[in-house]
């Protein structure tokens, strides 16, 4: 029995003698890696992001960018203000339709329309105002005939000029009731009675109106200021 208790009291002074040494190993190493890395830690760089100032929103990837534009109001390509004339001038003076307000074909501003007459396309430079056989047709304004002859398309034509480069043909009146080359018209006055035009007879009694201001074709309601 004492030989059994000496062997084990000197089996656990052995034990006891290896956990310690354990223990002093162990606690070196923990020491060892906390210098280590309290050294690494002193030698890095500190980085302090300013979160506030960022721009940084929670869930967006990139910061967004507001770009600020301002448009150049000043245009290279401006046009100048035509200079307006008083006196009789096309587009701004006071014109008298020449037979009532209903239109059959209005000006195609160079764009083919269909003819029922000739059974084609073709451009119609003027306008078409409807009426009555024999009514009474007016002068748009004052002016001077400059021409009156019979057209086998047109039918009698009168041509005025109202001044400022305005020439007007008033087409499809009937013969011997239009006034005379070289009379002077007043504005409102009958130029004529309303006749018939080949070139368009199956559009119906009407007079065809055609307008130009220095010798380019215009739309005639504009030319007349009655244009919307």
């Amino acid at each position: 029995m004492d030989f059994e208790f000496k062997r084990t009291g000197k089996s656990f002074g052995k034990l006891w003698l290896y956990a310690v040494l354990l223990l002093c190993v162990t606690a070196a190493g923990i020491g060892s890696y906390a210098a280590m890395k309290k050294a690494n830690s002193a030698t890095e760089p500190q980085t302090s992001i300013d979160w506030d100032n960022q721009g940084f929103t929670l869930g967006a990837e990139k910061q967004e960018t507001k770009v600020t534009v301002e448009w150049n109001t000043t245009s290279s390509t401006t046009e100048e203000p035509i200079s307006a004339r008083t006196d009789n001038l096309p587009f701004t003076g006071k014109f008298t339709l020449p037979l009532g307000n209903e239109i059959g074909k209005d000006y195609s501003d160079g764009e083919m329309v269909s003819s029922k007459t000739m059974g084609d396309w073709r451009i119609h430079n003027g306008i078409d105002f409807m009426g009555n056989s024999k009514a009474d047709v007016l002068a748009i304004q004052d002016g001077v005939v400059t021409d009156v002859y019979s057209d086998d398309m047109w039918g009698v034509v009168v041509v005025v000029d109202h001044g400022n480069g305005m020439i007007a043909k008033y087409c499809g009146l009937v013969a011997k009731t239009t006034p005379k080359k070289g009379d002077e018209i007043k504005g409102g006055t009958t130029l004529g009675k309303l006749g018939e035009i080949p070139v368009e007879a199956a559009d119906g009694s009407h007079l065809h109106l055609e307008i130009t201001v220095d010798d380019v074709i215009v739309d005639p309601l504009a030319a007349m200021n009655r244009a919307d």
